[in-house]
């Protein structure tokens, strides 16, 4: 399991650093970089996505200790982020990025230990979300 409190410790940083606006708007847009495809599983106005991706991160960090108790719920975002048309080869375009925009959005203060949490606790929900592939 991962070290639950690295991952929150990161959270906290990006909120009090540049905030989590800035931080999905980084994350969108190096998503867009590095998987271009990516784009177009997405409406041209991405503002309302952007604060379902923040709901969900909220969601999924409050719950990281807890990873059983929500399997049912990141199963359905599987299943969901499936039938959008995102592949199994996405997931870890999607967690490089995450974790480069994590460590943005903080102005580069996660320490190695907050880098390797968040990536180990998004590596460990997208396994999870993968079973619904």
């Amino acid at each position: 399991m991962t070290n639950s409190q690295n991952v929150k410790n990161c959270w906290t940083k990006i909120r009090k650093e540049k905030g989590p606006d800035l931080f999905v708007d980084h994350f969108y847009q190096s998503l867009f970089i590095k998987f271009p495809a990516a784009r177009d599983l997405f409406p041209s106005n991405i503002e309302t996505q952007k604060r379902t991706l923040l709901a969900t991160l909220d969601n999924m960090i409050n719950g990281i200790d807890y990873i059983e108790a929500i399997r049912s719920e990141i199963l359905d975002l599987g299943r969901h982020h499936k039938n959008l048309g995102v592949t199994a080869e996405m997931f870890n375009v999607f967690i490089l990025t995450i974790v480069e925009s994590a460590d943005f959005a903080s102005n580069s203060t996660l320490t190695d230990a907050e880098r390797t949490a968040w990536e180990e606790g998004f590596r460990e929900m997208a396994n999870i979300m993968l079973e619904a592939f």
